[in-house]
């Protein structure tokens, strides 16, 4: 089955979820701000498109993969305007719970349009190999409407119960993989200081309990020191940047008990004063190396 799909940003995770539909026989067109990212749509042969309406009116289905809340407010404001009862919406970032509710509540009494919140699980690798985990809440129906666009997109879909349920496991996820890429550019640095190869202590740990695709995604980049190629790195720094602060807001809000993530987030902050935003977050690795033994 395949139809047209909207994408409504075109960034690090729009512009290979693009690319994973049309090589499915999907017919894509989509909208960002930045011309450039338009341009590098057209180049693997989606459509460009100059405004939202000119998105809604193309597509059966829509994608959101946007940076912020303020940016899905924008969005929702004009698509409340353009989008009608058939389309289903899938909003695929890592936001907050609230800002995502309003957006859904307001589609909902204005075109009809149903918005489902899907974050998904990976980052641009697995988007490029169509191998996110895609975790759906809300109006069950409409989940089964647009199933067949996540299975061009991902390994697993799942429907998790309703709407908001999708960003409290996201919460939970990025949780243990923003604290384990600490502990393993920790280790990593650790293991540098006490003269072994950083070769080495790869091969053994990937080839014991201690391993896990966090280990594999993050620690291949450390030893090579590339942090910013876009065909190796797998997020730039700025999406845990961004992250950590809601699902830290999210913790205090639910008085939850996380000493190791806290002291994460001193790791990301000192990244984030370095100007690594570009970067992956196997340059935390490089963050360990300019500390001194006491962290202020």
């Amino acid at each position: 089955m395949t139809g047209k799909v909207g994408i409504v940003g075109i960034g690090l995770m729009g512009l290979p979820m693009a690319n994973s539909l049309i090589t499915r026989g999907w017919q894509v067109k989509g909208y960002d701000i930045d011309p450039a990212r338009r341009a590098a749509l057209q180049n693997i042969g989606g459509e460009s498109a100059g405004n939202l309406a000119d998105v809604a009116a193309f597509s059966d289905h829509l994608i959101l993969s946007l940076p912020s809340g303020a940016a899905l407010q924008q969005v929702i404001d004009q698509l409340c305007a353009t989008t009608h009862a058939r389309h289903v919406i899938l909003e695929t970032s890592t936001l907050a719970v609230d800002d995502k509710e309003r957006a859904a509540a307001a589609l909902s009494a204005s075109s009809g349009a149903r918005l489902l919140d899907c974050p998904l699980i990976g980052g641009a690798v697995q988007a490029k190999e169509a191998t996110l985990s895609a975790l759906v809440s809300g109006d069950e129906a409409a989940w089964h409407e647009i199933e067949p666009v996540l299975q061009a997109l991902s390994r697993q879909q799942r429907y998790v119960g309703t709407f908001g349920m999708s960003s409290r496991l996201k919460f939970v996820v990025n949780h243990l993989v923003c604290t384990t890429t600490v502990l393993i550019a920790e280790t990593m640095q650790f293991a540098t200081r006490a003269g072994i190869d950083m070769n080495l202590i790869h091969e053994v740990i990937s080839n014991s309990p201690a391993s896990s695709g966090i280990w594999r995604a993050r620690v291949p980049l450390m030893i090579a020191g590339v942090y910013d190629d876009p065909a190796t790195k797998a997020a730039d720094l700025a999406i845990p940047f961004k992250d950590t602060k809601i699902i830290a807001d999210y913790i205090a809000s639910h008085g939850a008990i996380t000493p190791l993530f806290d002291a994460a987030l001193k790791i990301y902050a000192v990244a984030q004063q370095q100007d690594r935003a570009d970067q992956d977050a196997a340059a935390l690795y490089e963050v360990f190396g300019s500390l001194s033994s006491t962290l202020a």
